[in-house]
C-alpha cells in the first residue's frame, strides 16, 4: 500500500466530538470576506455559516486553524492523488528548491519528463507546458480554430473546461437551452457565444446531426471523456472520434481530471478512443500547479512559429515548466505509473461505489452511483445518470442538504463527487458512508 504521511498529533486524534469554531476563527472568516471577493481563493465559495480557514494538511485530512481534523475527499479540487503533504513530494520539492525555482528556459528534467509523458499518454507525440488545466484548454483550443481557420468549436452540457471566455458555458447547474450555451459570467468577450454549440453528452445521434447540418465549420469538439463522474456510454467517445475525422475537426480531450488517475494514459488509454490533442493538469503535477498541453505532431508544430508561420498559435507562460511542478510530476509519476499507485486507488474506488450502493440500499432509497476509478458521486433519481439533464431532475437539495451535515461533522468533500488518493483507506471510505448515513436519516426525517 502507498500512504501519505500519517503523523498526527495525539490531541486531534483523541477527539471524540467536532468541536465548535472558535470566536478566532469566525473573526478572520469575517475579514477574509473583507479582504478577499467571496471570502475564498475561487469560485467555488463554502458552505455559509460552516466555512474553516485551512492551516496544513497530511495525508487524508485537512486541519483548520483551531486544530480541527477534516477527513478530506476535496483533495485540493483533484491534485493531491498522493494525499497531503506526501514525504517524497515533501522532499522533492525541498531537493529542486535549493537547486532553483525558475527558469523560464527549457530544463533538462522538463524535456525528460516530456519523454515520459509521450511514452504514456496515447495522443502525445509533442508536449507543451502550462501552469493551470484552464491555460491548458484554453490554448488547445486557440491551436485548433489557428490550424483548421476555423471559429466554431463544440463542448458537452454540464462540463467543466476552465475560467477562460471560451469555457464559461453550460457548467453543471447552468440552465442551458441546448444547443445554446448558458454563460456562467458577464464580460465575455462579444462573440463567443455565436462561435459556441453545446450539446447533451453521450447522445451520439445529437452530435452527429450537428456537425452534418454545420459540414466544415467546427474547428474543435472538447469533451471531458469522463465528464466529472459520468462515464461514456458505449460508442460514444468512437463517434465523436469518428465524426471529427470526417469533417476534418479537431478531437480534444480535456483529461485535467481524469489524466493519470483512470490509467497510466488516462480516459484515452482507459476507453480506447485517441484524441488529437489532449489537456493535462491536476495529478500531473502531484499538488504543483504544473499542466500540459499533447497532441499530434501535425498540430503541436503549429506551436512552433518557425514551423508554421501561417498558422502559428501564440503560446507562453512565464511559469511553463516550473522547475519544483517538474520535478513533483516526476515523482508523481513514479509512484502512480511505476508502482501501482492508480491500481491502488482505482480498487478503493471501485470499494467506495459498492458501499454507497449498499448504503443506499439498506437505507431504502434510489439512487445512481457514478464515477469510474478513484471518483464517485451519488444522484438521487429512478433515472440512469448519462448527462446533465438527468442530474439536473435528480434531488439536488437532498444531497445538498446531506453533503452540509457531512461538511459540519468534519468532512471535507465537494458537493458533486468524491476524490481519493493514496493516502485513503477502506476506513477512511466507511467513515463517509456512516455520515452520510446518519445526514440523510437527519435531513429525510427517517
Amino acid at each position: 500500500m502507498i500512504h501519505g504521511n500519517s503523523i498526527q498529533s495525539e490531541a486531534v486524534i483523541q477527539m471524540n466530538n467536532f468541536l465548535p469554531t472558535s470566536d478566532q476563527q469566525k473573526q478572520r472568516i469575517q475579514l477574509s470576506k473583507e479582504l478577499i471577493p467571496g471570502g475564498s481563493t475561487n469560485s467555488l465559495l463554502p458552505p455559509a455559516g460552516i466555512e474553516f480557514l485551512a492551516d496544513y494538511g497530511e495525508g487524508a485530512y485537512v486541519y483548520d486553524i483551531d486544530g480541527r481534523r477534516y477527513l478530506d475527499f476535496m483533495l485540493g479540487a483533484g491534485p493531491l492523488v498522493l494525499g497531503h503533504a506526501h514525504p517524497r513530494i515533501v522532499e522533492t520539492i525541498s531537493k529542486q528548491a535549493a537547486r532553483g525555482t525558475q527558469f523560464f528556459g527549457l530544463a533538462d528534467r522538463a524535456l525528460a519528463l516530456a519523454e515520459r509523458i509521450v511514452k504514456t499518454v496515447p495522443s502525445a507525440e509533442m508536449v507543451r507546458y502550462a501552469s493551470s488545466g484552464s491555460e491548458a484548454t484554453f490554448h488547445s483550443l486557440r491551436l485548433a480554430r489557428a490550424v483548421t481557420g476555423r471559429r466554431k468549436f463544440i463542448k458537452f452540457d454540464g462540463a467543466w473546461h476552465g475560467h477562460h471566455d471560451l469555457a464559461v458555458w453550460s457548467m453543471e447547474l447552468s440552465p442551458t437551452q441546448i444547443p445554446k450555451g448558458y454563460p456562467i459570467s458577464e464580460g465575455i468577450q462579444s462573440g463567443v457565444a455565436d462561435d459556441i454549440i453545446v450539446l447533451p453528452y453521450n447522445d451520439a445521434a445529437s452530435f452527429k446531426a450537428m456537425m452534418a447540418e454545420h459540414p466544415n465549420e467546427f474547428a474543435a469538439v472538447i469533451c471531458e471523456p469522463m465528464q466529472r463522474t459520468l462515464t461514456p456510454l458505449p460508442g460514444f467517445l468512437e463517434t465523436l472520434r469518428d465524426e471529427c475525422d470526417r469533417w476534418g475537426t479537431v478531437l480534444i480531450f480535456d483529461e485535467v481530471v481524469s489524466g493519470f488517475r483512470l490509467a497510466p494514459g488516462g480516459a484515452q488509454e482507459k476507453y480506447g478512443v485517441t484524441p488529437d490533442l489532449t489537456a493535462l493538469g491536476k495529478a500531473l503535477g502531484g499538488g504543483m500547479p504544473l499542466a500540459a498541453i499533447v497532441g499530434k505532431r501535425s498540430l503541436m508544430e503549429h506551436l512552433d512559429p518557425n514551423s508554421a508561420p501561417e498558422t502559428y498559435s501564440f503560446h507562453c507562460g512565464t511559469h511553463n515548466g516550473h522547475p519544483i511542478g517538474i520535478e513533483c510530476a516526476h515523482t508523481t509519476l513514479d509512484i502512480m505509473v511505476g508502482e501501482g499507485g492508480i491500481e491502488q486507488i482505482s480498487q478503493l474506488g471501485t470499494y467506495a461505489r459498492e458501499k454507497m450502493e449498499k448504503l443506499f440500499k439498506d437505507l431504502g432509497v434510489t439512487a445512481q452511483i457514478t464515477g469510474e476509478g478513484p471518483i464517485f458521486h451519488f444522484y438521487f433519481t429512478d433515472e440512469p445518470v448519462h448527462n446533465h439533464s438527468v442530474v439536473r431532475r435528480s434531488n439536488i437539495a437532498l444531497s445538498d442538504a446531506m453533503h452540509r451535515k457531512v461538511y459540519e461533522g468534519g468532512i471535507y468533500k465537494n458537493f458533486s463527487k468524491a476524490y481519493l488518493s493514496t493516502a485513503h483507506t477502506k476506513d477512511h471510505v466507511d467513515e463517509l458512508a456512516d455520515a452520510l448515513g446518519r445526514a440523510y436519516k437527519e435531513v429525510a426525517g427517517r
